[in-house]
């Protein structure tokens, strides 16, 4: 399917009653004279396509929630129309779509970007159309240090060297037995090339000792080799510092082999239950908003017990991680930007409204650096748990204690 026939079988969803309240009935010249265009850039098909998916819903509520109150701006109440494109996971895709949005599409605020590949192909279009864009789900350094003292695009989350933070502090502590030893096994991308700089150093800080990077080739399926050779370092901790079907690959492969260490770490969490079954038990994940454990609190959303019950309400289950809720917390930033901004067509003053914003959503505070990345945002040890994730680091919003090791280890 070429883009313009995309085009004309995208949704244009005006979602106004939705999982929180029913929207007020408004003429079309009302509608039409207050509304304001939000353009969503999402893989909604191929390599990404389950994350898109779970963003797709958070930016779903968070626009149900918005339109039931309408976005005040001034003296003027506007009602959100929310465009959504399919990136196809590619990055020549995202950037294509992104320059339509704010072109031809005329969308006043633009979310898009989602990992570090797609964020990358944004940010040239960002800062040639000179407007702000929402990252979707990406928060690589050294993709937004690029923009270093002039942000364009700006992640919600906290920097991506601080992800496993509260993992290692955390694995530090655990004994019986001990751990101390990490290898990673990384794609040679965007996000494995950067982390394993930095991997040593953080490593070393929380008294743990780095003993391996396996990097492998984006795109391979031979990762019994990646792992035979990570295998012979005889690490405690193994990292699987990758994305999700990367992941399901190298876990099958352990699953073939029973080659389990006495920690397993995941980088990305979306539906690997679905996928690997219950051996992902006992495997931690990093995780940026803790459900229910929080105060935070935004006009349109609430709370996080308040996106939770929203999201059950609409979805009919619980949120599996915390991706639906970054996608819904994009969707709130930029109101919240807009309302202080005062505007919601002057680009230029939305931009600046990003780069001076100190305030909170329901997901987390938030502040951007000069780079663009939230340097309030939070990060928690998770671990999969009876099929779900559990927070079990930090003590102020452990949901359970960390279960060690991992179950399918056998000591040798």
């Amino acid at each position: 399917m070429d883009n313009r026939q995309q085009g004309r079988r995208q949704a244009l969803r005006v979602l106004g009653a939705g999982a929180l309240a029913a929207s007020p009935v408004v003429s079309v010249r009302a509608q039409a004279r207050d509304e304001v265009v939000l353009a969503s850039v999402m893989p909604l098909s191929g390599f990404l396509a389950q994350v898109g998916e779970e963003l797709n819903r958070g930016v779903e509520l968070a626009v149900d929630a918005i339109n039931a109150k309408g976005l005040q701006i001034g003296s003027r109440t506007y009602q959100v129309k929310l465009r959504t494109f399919d990136d196809r996971s590619d990055a020549v895709t995202e950037a294509r779509l992104a320059e339509r949005a704010a072109t031809a599409e005329k969308a006043n605020f633009l979310i898009a970007g989602a990992g570090g590949v797609l964020a990358k192909a944004v940010i040239p279009v960002a800062q040639r159309m000179r407007i702000p864009v929402m990252a979707q789900w990406s928060n690589l350094d050294g993709v937004f240090e690029a923009q270093q003292g002039a942000p364009f695009l700006f992640g919600g989350m906290p920097p991506f060297s601080r992800a496993y933070d509260s993992i290692w502090e955390m694995l530090a502590r655990l004994d019986k037995p001990k751990v101390r030893t990490v290898a990673m096994i990384s794609s040679r991308d965007e996000l494995g090339v950067f982390f394993s700089k930095k991997l040593p150093d953080q490593l070393a800080k929380a008294g743990l000792q780095h003993v391996h990077n396996e990097l492998f080739p984006p795109g391979t399926q031979d990762y019994g080799s990646v792992i035979e050779r990570c295998a012979q370092h005889k690490p405690d901790i193994l990292l699987l510092n990758c994305y999700k079907p990367q992941i399901i690959g190298i876990f099958k492969h352990m699953q073939a082999v029973k080659y389990y260490p006495p920690s397993v770490i995941f980088q990305g969490p979306t539906r690997l239950v679905e996928s690997l079954g219950s051996d992902t038990s006992g495997a931690f994940v990093p995780s940026f908003w803790a459900e229910g454990g929080t105060t935070y609190k935004d006009p349109y959303i609430g709370t996080s017990a308040d996106f939770t019950k929203a999201y059950r309400a609409k979805f009919k289950n619980s949120p599996p991680d915390f991706i639906a809720a970054r996608g819904a917390a994009n969707v709130v930033t930029y109101a919240l930007v807009a309302a202080r901004a005062n505007t919601v067509s002057d680009q230029q003053a939305l931009l600046n409204g990003f780069r001076s914003f100190d305030g909170e959503t329901f997901f987390s505070p938030v502040k951007f650096d000069a780079s663009g990345l939230n340097t309030k945002g939070e990060v928690f040890a998770s671990q999969f748990q009876g099929g779900a994730m559990q927070i079990v680091h930090p003590d102020a919003v452990k949901q359970a204690a960390p279960v060690h090791p991992f179950p399918l280890w056998k000591p040798s």
